[in-house]
């Protein structure tokens, strides 16, 4: 996930990942979701106390960066936190590639929907070309209803 992920999904992050986000910036955040989603981690609390902290210190630091890592050692150091898999967003943000590329064989390629759904699930796989198509008829999640024309 890119920090522009994580803007256009923001509502569908859990709230540790929304956390980490205010803590280190939606960047680094966006580096450590992608890198270590579902890891549980202790946090060091300085960058040389004992050989093991000094370890994972740098090894967070190389993912997020110098800056964000000392934000992340004064908000969580000495405490274990899990890194959230964001499976509500990361699902969302393939079922909007899904219908856009659905959208993009229909349209600029003129397949059968068949024709694009069996390309989809070639693509997307491995996924039911049942799913594709309930996929292709919903809305992006977090999305404003169409209002009615005639209310």
């Amino acid at each position: 996930m890119t920090p522009a992920d994580l803007a256009t999904v923001e509502a569908l992050l859990p709230y540790t990942a929304q956390a980490l986000i205010g803590c280190l910036g939606p960047a680094p955040a966006a580096a450590l979701l992608a890198a270590r989603p579902g890891c549980t981690l202790l946090i060091p609390k300085h960058p040389d106390k004992h050989p093991a902290g000094a370890k994972r210190w740098d090894e967070l630091a190389g993912i997020i960066g110098e800056e964000a890592m000392h934000h992340l050692a004064k908000r969580y150091g000495g405490d274990v936190i899990d890194i959230p898999t964001c499976k509500q967003a990361r699902d969302e943000l393939r079922n909007r590639a899904i219908r856009k590329e659905f959208d993009r064989l229909t349209r600029e390629e003129k397949l059968s929907g068949n024709q694009a759904v069996y390309e989809v699930g070639l693509k997307f796989a491995p996924i039911s070309s049942r799913a594709i198509e309930l996929i292709c008829g919903r809305a992006d999640a977090g999305q404003a209803e169409q209002q009615d024309l005639f209310a």
